[in-house]
């Protein structure tokens, strides 16, 4: 299999798809066959380095790096520059994109991984830039060979929203790195605090704030506690992407002081220690394809604190506190519950989520794919 990358993601600011993408890319070595190649293609070479294949995850055969910058971002760089020398080669048999389109003028087979299609099932949570971004996911979706989603309910949402046919959509779930399943060290934990400033408890939201995460709910909910509980503080880290609550002036109203901890971004190496050492992660999203910052936080052995919607039930089973509605009592009640130690996380559904597992189905899709 001669297959091909769009691997823009590993070259700009590190996000949930990069994560996702690496993680695939890592196992490419232990998979490959003989006559087996790889080649990655980005924008622009890494911040600080060259485009050197010994740079990127996977070990690649060859990066090439297109087109610069152009207006547009993303969707335009696809759907150009990649497009434009895709139309050129005819020594690659596949293009793999995971970032939810694919370039619609290459004759190229490809397939797409779609992650979730919250922007069709809520456009109202993004912005009209963000529209026009995702506005190419359908008819990708639709040319594609075939469909690659991290779950069932994003796999349904993808069919019901899209018009594609079942056949076409695989679901390989996402899976956890070897690193997440070791014991967290001391100095990890060390290096959380030591980032995060103070000593002592604290319940943990990680992941960017936006509407559809309820961080807002988060703090109504916290507020309570807090009356009850005066040694915990609330941690907010996560970058925040329009349209998103203000939680300045919610702190303020609910008059939180220094109980209230906003980071715009934990670096890669405080993630395992702040999960690790927080007394509950709250993931309150109301539409996610996956959740795996909530994956990563059972695994470190953080309670869970989960809403049960979208695909969380089918990812966690039974290893998060669910809560029904955001009421702030109701959040409240279930974070006291883990905080008080009356339900710690267990090794069950971790040990099912390997990042191997997700390589290897993401792979046989590959390979099957190009021929068809």
């Amino acid at each position: 299999m001669r297959l091909g990358c769009d691997a823009r993601v590993l070259v700009h600011r590190p996000a949930g798809v990069a994560r996702y993408l690496a993680g695939v890319l890592g196992e490419w070595p232990a998979l490959k066959r003989e006559g087996d190649s790889l080649e990655l293609f980005v924008d622009r070479a890494p911040r600080g380095a060259s485009a050197e294949a010994a740079e990127f995850p996977g070990r690649p055969d060859r990066v090439r790096a297109l087109g610069g910058r152009l207006p547009g971002g993303d969707p335009v760089w696809r759907q150009v520059a990649l497009a434009a020398h895709l139309a050129r080669r005819r020594d690659l048999d596949l293009l793999f994109c995971p970032f939810y389109s694919i370039p619609l003028a290459s004759r190229l087979p490809a397939v797409v991984t779609i992650h979730d299609v919250s922007f069709a099932a809520h456009p109202e949570w993004f912005s009209r830039r963000a529209r026009l971004a995702f506005a190419l996911a359908g008819p990708s979706a639709r040319k594609a060979r075939r469909i690659l989603v991290p779950s069932r309910f994003s796999a349904d949402e993808t069919i019901r929203r899209f018009g594609v046919p079942a056949a076409k959509i695989e679901v390989t779930p996402l899976g956890l790195e070897p690193r997440w399943l070791a014991p967290v060290a001391d100095d990890e934990r060390r290096a959380a605090r030591r980032w995060l400033g103070f000593e002592g408890p604290y319940v943990l939201h990680l992941g960017a704030v936006h509407v559809r995460r309820n961080v807002d709910a988060l703090l109504r909910a916290f507020a309570l506690l807090a009356a009850r509980r005066p040694e915990l503080r609330l941690v907010v880290a996560g970058p925040t992407i329009a349209p998103a609550p203000d939680l300045p002036a919610l702190s303020r109203e609910l008059e939180l002081g220094a109980r209230y901890v906003r980071r715009e971004w934990a670096p890669e190496g405080t993630l395992r220690g702040l999960l690790a050492e927080c007394a509950a992660l709250a993931y309150l999203s109301s539409y996610e394809g996956f959740g795996l910052p909530a994956l990563e936080a059972l695994a470190c052995g953080a309670p869970v604190v989960a809403l049960r919607a979208a695909s969380l039930p089918e990812v966690l089973g039974d290893e998060a506190a669910w809560v029904e509605t955001l009421a702030p009592d109701a959040v409240a009640t279930a974070l006291e519950g883990v905080v008080r130690g009356k339900r710690r996380s267990a090794p069950g559904i971790v040990g099912e989520r390997s990042l191997r597992r997700c390589a290897e189905a993401t792979f046989d899709v590959l390979r099957s794919s190009y021929g068809s």
